[in-house]
């Protein structure tokens, strides 16, 4: 369980056939995240490090609804992926650059 502007989230391991991983072409998603159920759903057939990767995104989409970001589904993916993608690295950076200024 996970909670987002004061909203409670679960977040749930489940196999591949699991009918939220489903895309509305067929295949397999390797994650989703149900804005009615409050739930994010993640392939569990992933490396760990894909999990991880997985989770943010969905965490990503998650923390939009919670907080009411509205972007086009485009939009909202490319953020998403940013975010899995370079968010530790940008958070790094941010926190040793913050740390060498002198704050009165």
């Amino acid at each position: 369980m996970i909670i987002i502007n004061g909203k409670r989230w679960r977040v749930q391991l489940v196999p591949p056939s699991h009918p939220y991983l489903l895309t509305h072409n067929l295949t397999t998603a390797f994650g989703c995240c149900d804005n009615i159920k409050k739930t994010i759903y993640i392939n569990n057939t992933l490396s760990a490090e894909m999990i991880k990767k997985v989770l943010c995104h969905e965490i990503v989409h998650a923390s939009m609804t919670s907080y009411r970001v509205k972007l086009s589904h485009r939009d909202e993916e490319l953020v998403a992926d940013i975010i899995s993608t370079y968010g530790e690295e940008i958070i790094e950076l941010t926190n040793s650059t913050y740390s060498t200024f002198k704050l009165i």
